[in-house]
């Protein structure tokens, strides 16, 4: 299940990332943040379930930074 999770958001976010590029039209760039979060919490939640401990935290401080940075965009 989470690596259908993993494919799923990665695919959305190579997509809006790759619309950003090619149109120069950015205004999609805060989704496209939201569902690279999303991957990250899912790698950080596999990390975690094979006792990498060190590398979990850091996928979920990197998620939690990229919410925010993604939230922050949306709501200004």
């Amino acid at each position: 299940m989470l690596k259908i999770l993993r494919f799923l958001f990665a695919i959305i976010t190579i997509s809006f990332a790759l619309y950003g590029m090619l149109s120069d039209d950015f205004s999609y760039a805060p989704l496209m943040l939201l569902f690279m979060g999303g991957a990250m919490l899912v790698m950080g939640i596999e990390e975690y379930k094979k006792n990498k401990k060190v590398l979990a935290t850091l996928l979920v401080a990197v998620c939690v930074f990229t919410f925010y940075t993604s939230f922050e965009i949306l709501l200004h």
